[in-house]
């Protein structure tokens, strides 16, 4: 017997939590489903796309004709800065079938957290991850990436990850080197070159 088990959303599925604070606590919206099918529904197992999220419902309830449950969604934001989209995912019915619930915004960081990510200050607009990376031990002809993020002040704390790749060759000294490596930013529309030191052992 084929059972036409389907959970809608009653709303939308994606909820906007705007603008919000790190230190704000955990943020959290409830969803209401609605069972639209011809029989009782349980639902079986609920996940999310990251820790910082969690999912609440009655699992392994029945859910009847015509009647609806609450499902919550929960996301933390500390420690995450910038644009975030976190889903939740109900699995139910015999067919195991999904319906996916999802919060978006934005999550201001702390000026703690700032200047614990971004120690490195290089004016009041710029601040970077760091300004240094010790490579280990390399040897002519190997190629390591690394990346620096800079966090721009003046732009609502706007981050950019900007990659550095190093390859020594065959000219390259033996030994302990400290190779000074340019990148290029932006400063108030400008452009403005950082460096950043490489510290490697070349054999």
């Amino acid at each position: 017997m084929i059972v036409a088990d389907t959970l809608v959303v009653i709303g939308l599925a994606t909820a906007s939590l705007g603008t919000i604070q790190e230190t704000g606590g955990v943020q959290e919206h409830t969803y209401w489903l609605r069972n639209d099918g011809r029989e009782a529904v349980m639902l079986q197992q609920g996940y999310t796309s990251c820790e910082c999220t969690t999912i609440q419902f009655d699992r392994y309830g029945q859910v009847q004709p015509g009647d609806s449950t609450p499902v919550t969604l929960r996301f933390n934001p500390q420690g995450r800065g910038g644009e975030f989209n976190v889903t939740g995912t109900v699995v139910y019915g015999t067919e195991r079938k999904r319906v996916k619930l999802a919060m978006t915004g934005t999550s201001l960081l702390s000026e703690e957290t700032l200047m614990r990510r971004f120690p490195v200050k290089v004016s009041d607009n710029l601040r970077l991850s760091t300004d240094r990376f010790d490579l280990g031990v390399m040897h002519p002809g190997e190629t390591k990436e690394r990346s620096v993020v800079v966090l721009h002040r003046d732009e609502n704390d706007r981050t950019e990850s900007l990659s550095i790749t190093y390859r020594p060759d065959d000219k390259t000294p033996k030994g302990v080197q400290h190779i000074p490596y340019t990148v290029t930013t932006t400063e108030q529309g400008k452009p403005r070159q950082l460096v950043i030191t490489l510290d490697v052992l070349i054999k």
